[in-house]
């Protein structure tokens, strides 16, 4: 555990020195977040259109911005072939690994909880009534978000470790176009349809995250320092 908390930390202290991508992600947060709460105290039932946009709004932020970092730390330190001295350190590939992940996840969250926050505040300014997220989207962002978007980090790390540069580029973007067009028809509709948020909506993203996780943890055995290595050029 304090080898994937080093890593993390390292991969943290990089997304950091990025001042571009920092920016790009903190334009996304707040324009992503503003303009949707903007609207809310117009609503026919301004409680259930803030928890749409809470519910569907801060998942599909985390993931975008997750898969930004992602592509940071897993994609350009495999073309700039920094992997190769991180594979010589003292720690086991899975360590490694899953500390990349954290080290993704972290930030991405926070931002997350900052588009979030951002509606919240927001449309409570507009609001002649005091609006705030039902349990279910409370559970939702502190639980669901945080292991979603880790799932999708996980499974495209995986990949852009598995495969070579050009493979990449191409699977890393369909994971990403499939995953985020499920989000968009599904918990997009949700949004766009003003259906009411329930645990039931909770519940289904929890086990596809969980499901996702799980495989790829179990696909992570076929990892090996090798195959990442032959895979660099």
């Amino acid at each position: 555990m304090k080898g994937v908390l080093i890593v993390g930390r390292k991969e943290m202290q990089e997304i950091l020195k990025t001042k571009s991508t920092l920016i790009l992600a903190l334009f996304l947060a707040l324009f992503f977040s503003i303009i949707p709460a903007l609207g809310i105290s117009k609503a026919d039932d301004p409680a259930v259109s803030l928890n749409n946009s809470v519910f569907y709004l801060s998942l599909t932020l985390g993931i975008f911005v997750g898969y930004i970092f992602t592509g940071q730390v897993f994609f350009r330190e495999k073309q700039e072939k920094i992997i190769e001295t991180l594979l010589c350190a003292p720690v086991s590939l899975r360590t490694l690994w899953f500390g990349k992940v954290l080290g993704v996840v972290l930030p991405s969250y926070s931002f997350s909880i900052l588009s979030a926050i951002s509606i919240i505040l927001i449309s409570n300014i507009f609001s002649s009534s005091l609006l705030f997220p039902s349990a279910a989207v409370i559970i939702h962002l502190l639980i669901v978000v945080p292991l979603f978007i880790a799932s999708v980090v996980g499974l495209m790390g995986f990949v852009q470790l598995l495969l070579g540069m050009r493979e990449n580029r191409i699977i890393g973007l369909l994971i990403f176009i499939v995953i985020f067009g499920a989000l968009y028809g599904g918990v997009g509709g949700i949004m766009r349809s003003d259906s009411i948020v329930s645990w039931l909506h909770v519940g289904i993203l929890l086990v596809v995250s969980v499901v996702l996780v799980a495989l790829t943890a179990y696909l992570a055995r076929y990892l090996s320092k090798e195959k990442i290595v032959t895979t660099i050029s």
